[in-house]
């Protein structure tokens, strides 16, 4: 959540200067990358309600419904209650048990309590920590007691990222006195989030498991920043990673690596069945905020769309140019508005509003254009109703053209080696590897035998690209299953290089990520059609369109070692021999705003 975010990038600019001995130069650009945000440590208080008394801080033990003590940090304003009660849960304890939560004294002193409770065996609270497993039981045990006392008049809930998690998770029991939610990028699928394609999200995921798993006593340096973790994350059978690293077992680390298939039980039972179950059972007003590069984007954005149609007619999706820090990507050109929303003060405004105010959220879905520097106000998004597609086709010599004429039955080849995997530069579902997530400065054309580039003519006019860019390719390999990839970018006429979207499939699941795993025989040629994540980007005139084709994205996504199979089971590799034919089918959809 927001005032956690602003305590993380102090840390993390204090890391990046111990551990690479940045320059006063290299510590001034990053500093002015945090200022292209769109949260901050306080509201803005030249938008909203001005203190109107002091506030008194708390820690107390809350308890659970099988008796455990989770410790709970409580601000109050010192006025007369009952007062509006803002709730959050969080395993994230960088701010101890002190009176350090300026965002807490900021909304006290406006008459809002505020509550963060630490999750079971997290800052001092009883327990063993076992992530996602007890966020319900425990979420409503809180949520239940903060109703009961006579100094609440109402509840709202609010998270990010995982403190989202433990506000969707309880959305579908709430008690009478909870009258809103507001929460930032969580998904509500997590073999969505975890898997695209059959290709599992390492960078997030892996590193994530070694960074909070509380089996790992000593968690490992990080001397390169540009490479968190890619000797964890590379080891095969990657099923015995945390052993071989750490010499303890996790159990649900190894329960995500190894149920691949949608179709896996292990996604529909549990936890995770009934997070995807509570969007549409969901009736108080809920604000909905996503990133473009956000690795949650997917999930998030399903969680809107699953709600009840009564609930999304008071209740906003949002969509901004950020990642999950929410600093606005790519920095280029003109972003003079995408900062235009500032969540923080937007949350406070919304809940004073709702609770304090008692007015009924109006309804919204804005989504943010990169490169047109505009906020859109849509019916819905991905958009349902747009029809309107530029169609490219891959040609030889490296041409993207919309002549499909100038296709023929010319063939590529490259050779995709495990051992050395193209490295994810700039991607929408990164996070650890901060120095690569989000659009980034490509290389140029060539720069890899293993990734073939295809290179429109400049464009005469703007195009806004708006909603899932398609990948049609013709394909085949001498292995048994394989992995191909896709990367779509502008091409500035100056000759820089940024990404917008990638793709990936593995063949074992191509043109049915939601289905079984299936079988190929090796030499046969087979259709791949693949749908990028959404994205409203405006390409500019005199840019050109470049797409890249190649078989890994690490650590993006998993590397794949070319046999079928578990891809964590996997303990060896194998050269992959690839043919990209190009012929009138082989193309690139893409969706422009009407």
């Amino acid at each position: 959540m927001n005032r956690m975010l602003f305590a993380i990038w102090v840390a993390t600019l204090c890391i990046v200067a111990q551990a690479q001995q940045l320059t006063q130069t290299q510590l001034d650009a990053y500093r002015e990358m945090m200022r292209h945000s769109t949260v901050s440590a306080v509201p803005d208080s030249t938008q909203i309600a001005p203190p109107m008394c002091g506030y008194a801080y708390q820690l107390i033990d809350v308890q659970t419904a099988d008796g455990l003590n989770l410790k709970t940090r409580i601000y109050k304003p010192t006025t007369q209650g009952p007062w509006p009660v803002l709730v959050m849960r969080t395993p994230y304890t960088w701010l101890g048990l002190e009176d350090t939560d300026r965002l807490g004294q900021a909304y006290a002193r406006r008459g809002i309590a505020y509550i963060v409770q630490y999750c079971r065996g997290k800052g001092g609270s009883e327990g063993v920590y076992e992530p996602n497993v007890n966020e319900r039981s425990d979420g409503l045990a809180l949520v239940n007691w903060v109703a009961d006392q006579p100094w609440c008049k109402n509840i709202g809930l609010f998270g990010e990222s995982y403190t989202a998690l433990t506000a969707w998770i309880i959305a579908d029991i709430l008690p009478e006195k909870v009258k809103g939610i507001f929460i930032h990028h969580y998904g509500v699928d997590r073999h969505l989030s975890a898997y695209s394609n059959g290709a599992f999200r390492q960078d997030i995921l892996t590193a994530w498991a070694i960074d909070n798993a509380e089996e790992i006593k000593e968690k490992p340096a990080k001397p390169d920043l540009d490479k968190v973790y890619f000797e964890q994350m590379a080891y095969m059978p990657q099923q015995q990673m945390d052993t071989h690293f750490f010499g303890v077992e996790l159990p649900w680390y190894r329960d995500w690596i190894s149920h691949t298939d949608y179709t896996d039980p292990y996604w529909h039972q549990g936890v995770w069945a009934t997070l995807r179950s509570i969007p549409p059972k969901i009736k108080v007003p809920i604000v909905v905020v996503a990133g473009h590069f956000d690795h949650h984007q997917e999930g998030t954005i399903l969680g809107y769309n699953l709600l009840p149609e009564e609930t999304k007619a008071k209740s906003q999706l949002i969509v901004g140019a950020w990642n999950h820090s929410h600093i606005i990507t790519p920095q280029i050109g003109r972003f003079d508005h995408a900062t235009d929303i500032n969540l923080t003060t937007l949350q406070f405004q919304w809940f004073y509003d709702l609770l304090v105010k008692g007015e009924e959220p109006k309804p919204d879905v804005k989504v943010y254009a990169i490169g047109e520097d505009k906020w859109h106000s849509l019916s819905s998004w991905p958009m349902k109703d747009n029809s309107n597609t530029a169609v490219y086709y891959l040609a030889k010599d490296g041409k993207l053209t919309k002549d499909n004429r100038q296709s023929s039955t010319f063939n590529c080849q490259y050779d995709y080696d495990p051992t050395n995997p193209v490295l994810s530069i700039g991607g929408e579902t990164l996070f650890n590897s901060s120095t690569r997530r989000g659009s980034q400065l490509q290389p140029e054309v060539g720069y890899r035998p293993d990734v073939l580039s295809f290179v429109s003519e400049a464009l005469t006019e703007p195009l806004l690209i708006a909603g899932q860019v398609k990948i049609n390719l013709h394909v085949s390999t001498d292995c048994d299953d394989t992995a191909f990839t896709y990367k779509i970018s502008e091409v500035f006429p100056d000759g820089k290089t940024y990404n917008i979207r990638t793709g990936i499939t593995t063949l074992g699941f191509r043109n049915n990520p939601l289905g079984a795993r299936q079988t190929y025989e090796p030499g046969s040629q087979v259709e791949l059609h693949v749908e990028s994540l959404p994205i409203m980007w405006q390409l500019q005139p005199g840019s050109k369109i470049r797409l890249d084709i190649s078989s890994s994205d690490f650590p993006q996504y998993s590397v794949h070692s070319n046999y079928a199979g578990v891809w964590s089971a996997q303990g060896k590799t194998r050269v992959a021999h690839q043919t990209l034919y190009l012929d009138a089918q082989s193309s690139i959809e893409i969706p422009l705003l009407k």
